[in-house]
Order: structure tokens, then sequence, then C-alpha cells
């Protein structure tokens, strides 16, 4: 017997060839019973997912396309950093604590904060240390939505405690700017370029890039942008699919089918709660010119980042000491900068 996400499948289908032979007549009599039967769905995440898909093949019938491109599928994907993020921090530990060679201060560069107390900063990512403590300075940088949730005391709370465990001195003030890239932000908000000789950069990309991808523009300036600064580390983690198929309804299909198992993998988690803030970070991609969120594959990213002048470090792990019931659906890799 046929799920009921098999059920939508099917019609999101029949209404996205409907539309690719100009048939906007019965595409729109299709969605209207898309969209009147997901209100009837059970789960109230998986009704979202399937008005998001509709709502996706309505702007590319009428050609419907904002010209920002930076809002999120409604999806959060912290669920998938932070269901196995001892096993992923424990990669990139090993990565920096290779990379450090004498260095005493650290640059840690960020694009999402914890926003809970319980949630894990971005020195969770760092080995610990014995000795006298590493210097470290971290920057946000933040999509400039979330500027009226961002909690400077429960962020350096965090950020202190997480010190202590990894046993590193916070050298400065927290940095938090506003941008939706590094190529957005100002160089005099934020020093990007190494202070000293025993300094090392990182840059930490999780589930951010896939959003500058679809934007040839923004993804070159992103680019430009990390070459000026030359990290010494750039950690990237993101989704393990590739939904750019050259035909449309296959990509549709493959994309359906990812993220129904996402929103299962969610709903099977109680403790993860949608606030108002979260909502906001997965609000629907009303913008933007692909109509279906699509993922580079990791020979892809790698491509990009070479132009860049990076080079991939070889990380001890592969996608499925990285999985557990969900889990392979992400990837991390480590660059470097050209010697």
């Amino acid at each position: 017997m046929a799920s009921i996400s098999d059920t939508a499948l099917r019609w999101l289908l029949s209404c996205a060839k409907a539309i690719e032979d100009g048939d906007l007549k019965s595409a729109d009599a299709l969605l209207r019973f898309i969209l009147v039967h997901a209100d009837y769905r059970p789960y109230f995440y998986e009704s979202r997912m399937v008005k998001y898909f509709a709502d996706a093949l309505v702007r590319r019938a009428y050609g419907l396309h904002p010209a920002s491109s930076y809002n999120t599928f409604p999806g959060n994907p912290a669920p998938y950093y932070h269901y196995n993020g001892y096993g992923i921090n424990g990669v990139i530990k090993k990565v920096i604590d290779d990379a450090l060679m004498g260095n005493r201060r650290l640059h840690l560069i960020d694009f999402s904060i914890p926003y809970y107390y319980f949630d894990g900063s971005v020195l969770r990512t760092l080995p610990s240390f014995s000795g006298g403590p590493l210097l470290v300075h971290v920057s946000y940088i933040l999509p400039p939505f979330l500027k009226k949730y961002v909690d400077f005391k429960l962020q350096m709370g965090i950020l202190t405690r997480d010190a202590e465990v990894v046993n590193v001195k916070l050298e400065d003030e927290l940095k938090v700017v506003y941008g939706n890239s590094l190529a957005e932000v100002d160089e005099c908000e934020i020093d990007f370029k190494r202070r000293r000789e025993d300094e090392m950069v990182v840059v930490y990309y999780k589930f951010k890039l896939d959003k500058l991808v679809r934007d040839a523009k923004a993804m070159e300036g992103e680019l430009v942008r990390l070459k000026e600064i030359n990290p010494t580390i750039v950690i990237m983690l993101d989704f393990y699919s590739n939904h750019s198929h050259s035909n449309f309804l296959t990509c549709l299909e493959d994309s359906f089918q990812y993220y129904s198992n996402t929103s299962t993998l969610i709903w099977r988690q109680p403790n993860i709660y949608l606030n108002e803030y979260e909502w906001d970070c997965n609000r629907d991609e009303s913008e933007g010119n692909n109509v279906i969120r699509r993922h580079q594959t990791l020979s892809e990213w790698q491509r990009l980042f070479s132009m860049a002048g990076f080079t991939r470090i070889p990380l001890n792990h592969n996608k499925d000491n990285l999985s557990d019931e969900g889990m392979s659906n992400v990837f991390l890799i480590g660059m470097e900068t050209q010697s």
C-alpha cells in the first residue's frame, strides 16, 4: 500500500509534467487539489513540506522569481549536526590539531550560533589543550533577519563555558556582524586577516554554502573574498546529495524523497522544538530562481574550492561512520590553502 508521501509525490509529478507540457489549466487544478489535501495531513511538518513543493511549482509555472536566494527550505539542519555532533566534531578536532603546528592564536569565523544553552559552540570543535591556554577569537556572521534574536549574554555564557572545557582563553569580546556571506561583510566590521604570524584562521560553513551556490554571482563573490582572507582551514558541513539532474521531473522526485526522509527523522526526535527563531530560519523558499533546492556533489564542491586556491584535506572518516538513522544525508570536508 502506498504511503501518504508516495501519493503526494505522484500528484506533484503529475502537476510538474503538466507545467512542462504547457498545460497550465490542468496544473492549476492539480495544485488546488494538492493544497487542499495537504491541510488534512496528520503531521504539520509533512503538510508544510508538501505545500512547499506545491508553491515551488506555482513559481515555476508563472515565472515568479524574486531577486534574493538566501531564504532556506523549511527544514532545520540542526538535527543532523547535533544528532551526531560528537563524531563530526571529533573529525574537525583532528584537522585543527594537525594544522596548529606552533600557532598560539585562533580566529574562528562561523555562520551559525547555538540558540539553546545546551548546544555546543564552535569551540567544541577544538581539541582539548594542555599547558597554557590557547588564545581564541570568535566571530559570527549571521543573516540580517537574526538581529532581533541574538542574545549576547547567552552567547558569551556558552562560549565561556566551552572555553573552560577545551582550555582556551577568549582573547576578545564576541564579534557579531550581519550579512548573508563573507562577501557582504565590510572589512571595517571584521578584521578577517591574520593579525600576527602565529595566528590560524578557520572558517566554518555548516549548511551554509548550499544557499549561495544557487546564485553564481554570490558564490563567485564568496570564493573571491575567501581567497583574499586566505584562512588556514575551511570546514564545510552540508547535505550529502545531488539534486541537480537536468530533467526537472527527476530532480523534483529526488528532492521530494530526500526531504520526506528528513521530515521523518525530525518528527522522531521529540526534543526538537520549532520555536519562532527556528521557523524564521526555515521560512519557505519564496525567493530565488531555483524552485527546487539543489545540492552539489562532493567533487563539484572540491572543484569550486580549488578555484579559490584551496585543496581538500584528507579526513579520517567516511560517510558511513558519520551515519546513523539518517546521518548519511550529510558530509564533512576540510579544505586548506594550497602551498
